[in-house]
């Protein structure tokens, strides 16, 4: 297991310690974890490639109408 710091803004902090204290998550770091983990899989390098073709795909075709 690793070791990361960050900085964030402190509205997001706020906003993190204010879901901590509600119970939703059991501390920030489990928050960070699930965030980055979310963020990864939604930034896989495949599926940014796809959506750049289809983006690609949609702006040559468009233009044609």
């Amino acid at each position: 297991m690793k070791t990361m710091t960050i900085e964030c803004p402190d509205q997001l902090h706020e906003q993190l310690q204010t879901l901590v204290a509600a119970g939703w998550v059991k501390d920030a770091n489990q928050a960070a974890v699930e965030a980055l983990r979310r963020f990864l899989e939604s930034h896989r390098p495949e599926l940014i490639q796809e959506q750049l073709r289809k983006d690609l795909e949609w702006g040559l075709h468009a233009s044609a109408v």
